[in-house]
């Protein structure tokens, strides 16, 4: 007796769990949600200091475990640039530099977040030109595969920027000065 009591217990379990999954499966399937993670095309902005900063971010965002290097990045980003940056996303370089850091960054699942601002004199303007250049702030932190971050240094870069019909795009951008990292 003690036998079939066992065996019809497990078959109690089993259809519980069969049950369960259904259940969450049904409802997952109704739910209209579809987040994802995954770079998606930016809808055009129509002032050149929020196109540099939304740029720059993305040129400096970085999954090392999945890139070989910073120029993956850019090669991604390849329909917001132009000129010298446009050129320089076609071919990866050789030799493709990346940071010391990379290999332990991709060991360890880490990503560098990148984030961008314009600086504070600048203020969101259209004088009708076609081309502008904008000063943006550029921070970088290291979220770690274990929720930690690390913060890396800042960086203060001027970005030429050029309107195409309605859309800026970054042609070049230089390092105007690091900035010590805050914690």
């Amino acid at each position: 007796m003690t036998r079939r009591a066992s065996v019809f217990g497990a078959l109690v379990v089993a259809l519980a769990l069969v049950a369960l999954v259904a259940v969450a499966l049904s409802i997952r399937a109704g739910s209209s949600e579809t987040g994802t993670d995954s770079h998606v095309h930016l809808d055009p902005v129509d002032n050149p200091q929020t196109a540099a900063a939304d740029i720059m971010s993305g040129l400096h965002s970085w999954t090392p475990a999945e890139q070989a290097s910073p120029w993956d990045a850019m090669h991604a980003m390849a329909d917001r640039l132009t000129g010298r940056l446009a050129d320089a996303a076609e071919s990866r370089p050789n030799p493709d530099p990346a940071p010391r850091q990379w290999a332990t960054w991709a060991r360890s699942g880490d990503r560098v977040i990148g984030s961008a601002a314009v600086t504070d004199d600048q203020l969101p303007s259209h004088d009708g030109s076609a081309t502008a250049e904008v000063t943006v702030t550029i921070k970088q932190v290291v979220l770690h595969a274990d929720g930690a971050t690390t913060p890396r240094e800042s960086m203060i870069v001027r970005v030429e920027m050029v309107q195409d019909e309605h859309d800026w795009k970054a042609e070049y951008f230089h390092v105007v000065r690091m900035v010590e990292r805050t914690p």
